[in-house]
């Protein structure tokens, strides 16, 4: 039934590129309408629960919405292992954490607030999370805006970064962030989040970005290519990033805002890249010649992009070494 769901969907905007000259209006509804991917096949509630996070939100003043979010504390658990698959038609991602603590160099204290991508939501950062967590950090894994449990219109990354800023503030003044490092572990469309507010902010101590997406307008035509291969060989190009900049233009939001490279290029804090060679919608390619003193990058391979918000064993290695070059 969801096949043909699809299927329809799909040939009604190819019937109305054709019929009437409102292809790229038609695009620009379909991302804003696109329904987020549910996290249940990921993780579930009693999982969420048995692992400790706590759930809240936060409220800005002067603001009407209001940001769902979980915290975690340290662990102190001697063994860390999880285990996530992720299927892409006949493809197959297996992604796994086996660590003990004695296999540590050494413990880590401060925060990690990790943000996930388009469409998806806080419950797909949550393995990473506790990742993170076993290392030493407290963790917050908000939603951005339109996403999750946060309402709003979505902003595509970009103004999500004065919200998550916000929230930070506001944990600092209560006392939850109390001293450390502060890093931000941005996945996705959530790198662009990652990166707007380490141009906001001077206490960030260092990003890490998993799989950062590129200018939106060349990301939904990559994801097009991907998921919609008979759309987009029918439909010119030039339409569907019309569509994407046409999405954009609703949500008050400038294209070249999207650009993460600039903000990478004018930064100097310390970042970590994680990209994979089998990612055509973040591709490896599109960054590997971003060379900077405070930038390093780190490819995977046979990674495809919906699994690279997972943190496995081999990423682990390239963090611990990244992380001692910042503490």
């Amino acid at each position: 039934m969801k096949a043909k769901s699809i299927l329809a969907r799909v040939l009604t905007i190819i019937s109305i590129c054709i019929v009437i000259p409102a292809c790229s209006q038609r695009i620009a509804s379909s991302i804003e309408k696109a329904e987020n991917f549910s996290f249940v096949d990921r993780i579930t509630p009693e999982r969420i629960k048995k692992l400790d996070f706590k759930k809240t939100e936060y409220c800005p003043p002067k603001k009407k919405v209001c940001i769902s979010y979980y915290y975690g504390s340290p662990l102190d658990e001697n063994n860390l292992s999880y285990s996530v698959t992720l299927n892409r038609g006949e493809r197959e991602n297996i992604v796994k954490i086996n660590l003990n603590r004695n296999s540590l160099d050494r413990s880590y204290f401060g925060t990690v607030v990790l943000l996930h991508g388009f469409r998806t939501s806080k419950e797909f950062m949550l393995d990473s999370a506790l990742y993170f967590r076993f290392l030493g950090f407290q963790v917050i894994v908000p939603d951005l805006l339109g996403h999750g449990d946060t309402g709003g219109r979505r902003k595509y990354g970009v103004d999500d970064s004065q919200y998550i800023s916000a929230l930070i503030d506001n944990l600092i003044e209560e006392g939850t962030i109390k001293g450390g490092k502060i890093y931000i572990v941005g996945s996705s469309m959530g790198a662009l989040t990652a990166s707007h507010i380490s141009t906001l902010r001077s206490d960030i101590s260092g990003i890490i970005l998993l799989a950062p997406m590129l200018q939106f307008d060349e990301a939904v035509y990559n994801y097009a290519k991907i998921d919609h291969p008979i759309l987009s060989r029918i439909i010119p190009e030039r339409d569907i990033r019309n569509g994407a900049i046409l999405a954009l233009r609703k949500s008050n939001i400038d294209l070249k805002d999207t650009n993460i490279k600039p903000l990478l290029k004018s930064s100097q804090t310390p970042t970590l890249l994680i990209l994979s060679d089998s990612d055509q919608i973040s591709p490896y390619a599109s960054y590997k010649q971003l060379k900077k003193d405070n930038i390093e990058i780190f490819k995977v391979n046979g990674r495809f992009h919906p699994s690279m918000n997972t943190i496995g064993n081999i990423e682990h290695k390239a963090i611990v070494k990244w992380l001692n070059t910042t503490q």
